[in-house]
């Protein structure tokens, strides 16, 4: 038989698995964070018609003479490149500007702050899923449950760090606390202490409110300072206690302490330092004084009885200035109201509270790939390992030292955006002419073999 017929039918078959690639190429140019695929050939093993030799004293050397046995799929491709960015306006859609994979998970929600995928902060690896399994995707079309947790479309769980404060008041606060739960809590944006993020990555959520914790003052605080004057170096400032009990108040407290002027005698008006709790004077700060709070969240400089918050400030050790002002203020314990919410680039949920306080509700996980075009593909736009693709490298969270830091080798997170799919139409259809037409040759040489084959048994007539 002809070894042609065979070299067309190889030359059919492997065009075919083109066009279907190319065919679900194009099925998916409007899929988000989609990444296309391309399909690459070789030749099939060749049959030695005329062995080689090496060129002699009185004669030169001869090549080979092989004839091809067709051809065949050398691999199948999927072409990482970034997709183009498009606008939504929505806060709950974010893309990938550059590296990265968000990490989506399935499995039982954690029982406690040590539950969850559990990541070595300093190789940035996965230790250990803790009954999670854990997938990558690109499409960051989000969406929200009745419980407030951030999922993908098909209800795969956003994974992301639990975020708490360096230092200050609000230390116990998480951002998300399964030890509670899964309560939000209070973490400042703010905080002057700066953020930093557990070694777990848990399920994130964006709840109705979080719960703020009444402030607790055990050891003297300083009051922040808010003058235009300039301050003396080693001069005592004032500072504030609740004796290690929390404030017990309904509504937040403003504590100031700062000067009026003071007309007893008219002939020399002076500045007096005094306290005031949300703009009201409660009384001169001549020296250390003890106040009161009540559970309405009234201050007093009188003992009110029980149930109160004894709440101590010391006198600053400043010349009367009306330049000279602190503050500090009392939180009240309990839910407040989430108003607002955005997702910056680093990552990080954060969430505007009825009170204008910015509260962090956790940042998303990102992870990268030795050998990203190694990933397997597991429909509804999820990625998970394989033998060849690498072991996921997981971003560092904020606040990591600079040693252990490696979030500068990742893209950035978009907030209101959404990573189209990859695939350029034009390119395609050129493809899938070149392979339609090849496909038609290879066909057109079985059909011509066929012919060859017909006069050969013509002979016999």
């Amino acid at each position: 038989m002809l070894r042609s017929l065979y070299s067309g039918i190889s030359g059919m078959k492997a065009n075919q698995v083109k066009l279907d690639v190319v065919g679900n190429n194009v099925s998916n140019v409007g899929t988000t964070g989609f990444k296309y695929s391309r399909v690459r050939f070789q030749d099939m093993l060749s049959q030695n018609q005329k062995m080689s030799s090496a060129p002699s004293r009185y004669q030169g050397g001869v090549n080979p003479g092989q004839v091809g046995l067709g051809v065949q799929v050398s691999g199948i491709d999927t072409i990482v490149t970034q997709g183009m960015m498009q606008p939504t306006g929505r806060n709950l859609d974010v893309a990938m500007d550059g590296s990265g994979y968000f990490m989506v998970a399935r499995g039982a929600l954690p029982t406690s702050s040590t539950g969850g995928v559990s990541v070595d902060n300093k190789s940035h690896e996965v230790l250990s899923g803790n009954g999670m399994s854990i997938s990558y995707t690109r499409d960051g079309a989000l969406a929200l449950d009745e419980d407030g947790n951030l999922l993908t479309s098909d209800g795969y769980r956003m994974l992301g760090y639990v975020v708490s404060e360096k230092e200050g008041l609000n230390l116990d606060a998480r951002s998300v606390n399964y030890d509670k739960n899964g309560t939000c809590e209070f973490v400042d944006a703010d905080s002057v202490g700066g953020l930093k993020v557990g070694s777990n990555l848990v399920p994130m959520k964006i709840p109705d409110s979080v719960f703020i914790n009444g402030t607790k003052i055990g050891t003297p605080v300083t009051l922040s300072y808010t003058g235009t004057a300039k301050k003396i170096d080693g001069t005592a400032e004032p500072t504030i206690t609740t004796g290690n009990e929390p404030y017990i108040g309904s509504k937040d407290v403003k504590i100031e302490v700062k000067t009026y002027e003071d007309l007893t005698d008219p002939t020399k008006p002076k500045d007096v330092f005094a306290v005031y709790a949300n703009g009201k004077k409660i009384t001169d700060l001549g020296a250390s004084k003890t106040f009161w709070a009540t559970p309405e969240g009234e201050v007093t400089a009188t003992d009110p009885g029980d149930p109160k918050t004894v709440i101590t400030i010391t006198d600053p050790g400043y010349t009367d200035d009306s330049k000279l002002s602190w503050e500090f203020t009392l939180s009240a314990e309990g839910p407040k109201k989430i108003r607002n919410f955005f997702i910056e680039k680093e990552g990080l949920v954060k969430g505007v509270l009825e009170d204008g306080k910015v509260s962090v509700l956790g940042q998303l996980a990102v992870a990268s790939f030795k050998n990203a075009e190694g990933l397997q593909k597991l429909g509804k736009n999820l990625y998970t390992t394989s033998s060849n693709s690498g072991q996921p490298v997981i971003r560092s969270g904020i606040g990591a030292g600079d040693k252990f830091d490696n979030s500068k080798g990742y893209g950035d997170v978009l907030n209101g955006v959404l990573e189209m799919s990859n695939v350029e139409l034009t390119e395609q259809f050129t493809d899938m002419i070149v392979t339609t037409r090849a496909f038609q040759a290879s066909s057109k040489m079985i059909s011509t073999g066929d012919e060859i084959l017909q006069e050969i048994i013509n002979l016999k007539r």
